[in-house]
Parts: C-alpha cells; structure tokens; sequence
C-alpha cells in the first residue's frame, strides 16, 4: 500500500515502547521536576506558588500510575507488522486505556486550584479557589483516543494484502 516499510519486530516493539515512555512518563516528570529550578533561577518565587506546584503532584502521580498500562500495551503495538490481526486488540486496548488515563488524570475534566493567605507581591489574598470544567474538551479528547484505538482495524483492512504478501513481485 506504501512505499514505507511497515515497522515491526523486535526494533518496532522497542521504538514504540520507547515513545510511549518518553511521551507519557519521562516529560511530564522532567517538567514537573524542573519547575522548582525554573522557579529558583527567575528570583524565587513565594511560598505560596511553590505550595501550588506542590498541589499538581497528585495528577502527576496520576498520569504515571495510568501511563503504565499504555506503556505495556505499545510493546506488542509495535511487535507486530500493520495488517496483522494481532495487533487489532492491542490497539483498541492502547485506546480505551488512554482514554480512561485521561479522564482519570483530569478528574472527569473538573479540576480546582486553591490558595489560602497568599501574597503576590503588593497583593495580599485570603481565600481563592479557581475551577475549571473542561469537561467537553476531554470528551473530545476521550473520543479522539477511542477512534485511534479503531484505528487499529482500519490499519488492519488497509496492509492486510501487504501483509500476507499479495501484490509483490
């Protein structure tokens, strides 16, 4: 179906395992990690920010707790050739689960910060809580992952006769 050699085997499992890893797990914890030095290197940041940093770790802990499974299942994604009926159920799994991964990390997309006796600077705050429903983004976003786990029996219809062969010369 294309000039591009499908991926596969062993190099395929790891470029792919390594991907997800990076993607999912290494980047948001160089971030996360980083910020504190970040914060340093600017002049300091209050207290108060650094609290609020603080804060975002449990969705941290979150992203890498359910980064796991993604991270296993892109193993046998890109172990096996495009066209491979083998390859299907792992790419619905590798969908739904990173669907759930985000409704679990954003919280169903209702997500609060909230500051007690800060001070920024001139400004001198008792109480703020700031809310955010994205709830419609991430059924976007859920919808997005689900189809690019279907994708999988598109890919699988698509090289299906690469696969097995027919059509080479």
């Amino acid at each position: 179906m294309g000039d591009k050699k499908p991926m596969g085997g062993v190099a395929g499992a790891i470029a792919y395992f390594m991907k997800t890893l990076i993607v999912f797990i290494v980047i948001p914890l160089a971030i996360f990690y980083s910020l504190p030095y970040l914060f340093t290197a600017v002049g300091g940041v209050p207290d108060e920010m650094r609290q609020q940093v603080e804060n975002l770790k449990p969705y941290i802990d979150t992203l890498v707790m359910w980064s796991i499974p993604l991270v296993v299942l892109s193993i046998p994604i890109g172990y096996f050739f495009r066209g491979d009926i083998w390859k299907v159920p792992f790419r619905i799994a590798y969908g739904v689960a990173a669907a759930w991964m985000i409704w679990m990390v954003t919280h169903g997309g209702r997500m609060s910060l909230s500051m007690k006796d800060a001070s920024l600077g001139s400004v001198t705050v008792s109480s703020i809580t700031i809310g955010v429903n994205n709830s419609i983004l991430i059924m976007v976003t859920l919808t997005v992952c689900v189809l690019k786990g279907l994708l999988g029996i598109y890919e699988y219809y698509t090289y299906r006769d690469e696969f097995n062969g027919v059509g080479k010369e």
